[in-house]
């Protein structure tokens, strides 16, 4: 196969993938953010490995992304980005509470939890997502493959079918492009 053939397959799988995006998941995802952000509640994001990656791009794209000048600002933690507390979890207390522990430390009522997983079932991200709904948090799960755990336990479930990681970890990243700038739109409204 040439990289041409590659790149021709690999692009006509994804196409499709980012039609997840017109259905009422993503209108959910919004209404839970907009919540969040007109009550004064926090988003938290994380996942494992690319999906930590994707998770710190997010927290970016959605702190500095949506801020205008004069308004009040979107209130977004990434639980994958320190590594010092992170690695102490992991070691202490193991590596599947690395997220529940830190929500432990800052998860109110209200806030949302943006979890990112290809395959719906890492252990950490369930866990965080389990205590979560359990405070009265709400969820949005990015989820590939066939949904896995992730995929009920959310309240605006983004499913991409696909069981290509690549392919996936591009349709998750494509919500923080998304996700930002329909905020951002929103908010300059005000």
């Amino acid at each position: 196969m040439t990289a041409a053939e590659f790149v021709k397959k690999y692009l006509d799988e994804a196409h499709g993938i980012f039609d997840a995006y017109h259905g009422p998941a993503f209108d959910k995802a919004m209404d839970l953010m907009w919540q969040a952000y007109a009550s004064g509640k926090q988003v938290f994001i994380f996942g494992n490995g690319g999906s930590a990656g994707t998770a710190s791009h997010m927290v970016n794209d959605l702190s500095k992304g949506t801020a205008v000048d004069g308004k009040k600002r979107l209130r977004v933690i990434g639980l994958s980005d320190n590594m010092s507390l992170l690695t102490a979890y992991a070691n202490d207390c193991g590596y599947e509470t690395v997220f529940e522990e830190q929500l432990k430390n800052l998860l109110n009522p209200g806030d949302v939890c943006i979890a990112i997983s290809a395959s719906g079932n890492s252990s950490n991200v369930i866990r965080g997502v389990e205590y979560a709904k359990k405070m009265g948090a709400k969820v949005i799960g990015l989820v590939g493959f066939t949904g896995g755990k992730l995929r009920p336990l959310s309240d605006a479930p983004i499913y991409f079918e696909t069981h290509n990681y690549g392919i996936c970890e591009d349709a998750q990243l494509m919500f923080s492009h998304l996700s930002s700038q329909y905020m951002y739109q929103k908010i300059k409204a005000l």
